[in-house]
């Protein structure tokens, strides 16, 4: 999913409206203009120069622009949906008992907090009784399925070969830090980062009964563990390579070649049948392979609490969300944690997400809207295939098959056509730790069922309240949610030229994913293909150096 800065709409578009502007509002925000720039020698700074110079960052975020001007107010319409259907008496099993009562759990906090960390004690137990290599392998499969990721990353989705096809992928796990480089930077910055990071830990270790000198060994050796792990990870940069990060192989193979693993016992226990997988990142599985020999049991425990602590501190009570967030103050930078409110919201958003997006687009969603935006996106479409056709760097081979692919992105635009079914979800009011294993092992399902079946091409991959919008390489799609599409990125008042200032912009830079040094790799099918000549390839590499 993209994000960018876009703080207003220039002044090129003051008089380009034609139609009235409703009383009250106005499509044009000019106050963080600076005059005394000129604009042909630094745009940005004589569009955004007095915005820039005098923008705050609020106490709870962790940064400021145009996403968070509409998150904020987006979210309050969220929550006012929440508190409603929280309140009320509904059918148990519809979508507005399972919204609601799901929300109810989470802002009980008077029950969460007695409840400590008891509803993971018998997690750890299952720790404390693993015994060897194939106990703590299949320990992690029964915890992956439940939501609890621990060294093992594991996912459905289109075979990058056949993009009709969902197959098994498994990615490069292992580490709490966001990617590998936190592990191995010497700067001061990163530096604070890792020493509040096994803090951290440290800390989730005394909250359930370790003393400080033993909690700070646990943490001592958790980091250390996912420091050999984060050696083995490819780079950001280097995960951008799409044929390098793809390796399909026989299960029964890579059953030989890590045989510490046990790939087909551990599949089993994923519920997963299937004879083959793509192993994304092979480095990483060697890794693991050898160090699940290597290091000793007694070590894996403390890893896998350390991990488990981790993973479910923000459902605990409130001294383990304190501990998570002093560790979000100095990573994020976010200064003051976010109400109670605001988090069972995103949590709502994140587990129950197509359930309270049909509660959303039927309270505020114009649905006019859609025709609209297809509209916008068409044109779009035209003016791309033009400077396709004045490229003077493409041969027309070339030319003609991006024009293809082109016309053959799908269109997804404000919410899907056939909703998500939650029914098997079981949701309390009094519970929130268990309502979040239910969502987990729900959503764990949902995924496998795709396994070896064909693409639904119709799914989709954000909510629909989401302020977002993506391109998705292997469906050749583009996606603006519901979310987005209101004020001021798009206004259904406004004129065409407002819009297309606001929300086409959005419009066009997802187009341009599908000829990024991502998405170029990708037909028009959403296979991994060349459809380039290699001298256009070559060209289109200089320049992006350029």
């Amino acid at each position: 999913m993209s994000k960018f800065l876009y703080l207003c709409l220039v002044l090129a578009f003051l008089g380009a409206c034609n139609s009235p502007v409703p009383e009250g509002k106005s499509f044009v925000d000019v106050n963080g203009i600076d005059p005394s720039i000129k604009p042909g020698d630094n745009f940005f700074r004589y569009v955004n120069g007095r915005w820039y110079d005098t923008a705050k960052i609020a106490d709870d975020q962790t940064g400021v622009g145009s996403y968070s001007f509409m998150n904020i107010p987006q979210k309050q319409l969220l929550q006012n949906i929440l508190d409603s259907v929280s309140k009320a008496q509904h059918t148990p099993g519809s979508i507005d008992q399972k919204v609601g009562d799901f929300y109810a759990s989470g802002m009980d906090t008077v029950t969460i907090s007695q409840r400590g960390y008891q509803p993971i004690q018998p997690i750890l137990a299952r720790i404390d009784a693993i015994s060897d290599v194939p106990s703590l392998i299949k320990f992690v499969a029964t915890e992956l399925k439940t939501g609890n990721q621990s060294v093992i990353g594991f996912g459905i989705s289109p075979d990058n070969k056949n993009s009709a096809i969902n197959i098994a992928h498994v990615y490069q796990a292992g580490i709490g830090l966001p990617d590998r480089d936190y592990y191995f930077k010497t700067d001061s910055p990163t530096v604070g980062i890792q020493q509040a990071y096994k803090k951290y830990i440290s800390t989730l270790f005394q909250l359930t009964g370790s003393d400080l000198a033993t909690a700070t060994q646990h943490a001592d050796i958790a980091y250390g563990i996912e420091k050999q792990f984060a050696a083995s990870h490819k780079t950001n940069i280097e995960l951008r390579d799409v044929n390098a990060n793809y390796h399909k192989t026989a299960v029964a193979l890579i059953g030989k070649t890590q045989p510490n693993i046990g790939w087909a016992t551990l599949l089993a226990n994923l519920d997963a049948k299937t004879d083959s997988i793509d192993m994304a990142q092979p480095a990483y599985y060697e890794k693991l392979n050898g160090l699940l020999k290597s290091i000793p049991i007694n070590e894996w425990k403390i890893y896998l609490k350390a991990g488990t602590l981790q993973n479910y501190d923000d459902a605990l009570s409130k001294p383990f969300v304190d501990a998570s967030f002093e560790f979000t103050k100095v990573l994020s930078g976010q200064a003051t944690q976010k109400s109670r409110r605001q988090i069972m919201t995103e949590s709502v958003d994140r587990l129950l997400g197509q359930a309270l997006g049909q509660l959303y687009v039927k309270r505020y969603f114009n649905e006019d809207a859609k025709k609209r935006v297809l509209a916008l996106v068409n044109n779009l479409q035209k003016s791309f295939e033009n400077r396709i056709n004045h490229l003077d760097w493409m041969s027309d081979s070339t030319k003609q098959k991006a024009k293809e692919k082109l016309y053959a992105i799908a269109k997804k635009i404000g919410y899907p056509d056939k909703w998500r079914d939650y029914d098997k979800v079981q949701i309390g009011r009094t519970k929130y730790f268990e309502n979040l294993l239910s969502l987990n092992q729900n959503d764990y399902q949902f995924q496998l069922a795709k396994l070896n079946k064909p693409v639904d091409k119709t799914e989709w991959g954000t909510t629909p309240s989401t302020v977002t919008a993506y391109y998705n390489p292997s469906f050749n799609e583009i996606v603006f949610p519901a979310g987005i599409l209101q004020f001021p990125y798009f206004d259904f008042s406004a004129d065409d030229a407002i819009n297309y200032g606001g929300v086409g912009m959005v419009i066009g830079h997802e187009m341009t994913h599908a000829f990024d040094d991502q998405g170029a790799q990708y037909d028009k099918d959403g296979n991994v293909k060349n459809w380039w000549t290699k001298e256009d390839y070559e060209k289109f590499r200089e320049k992006r150096r350029e």
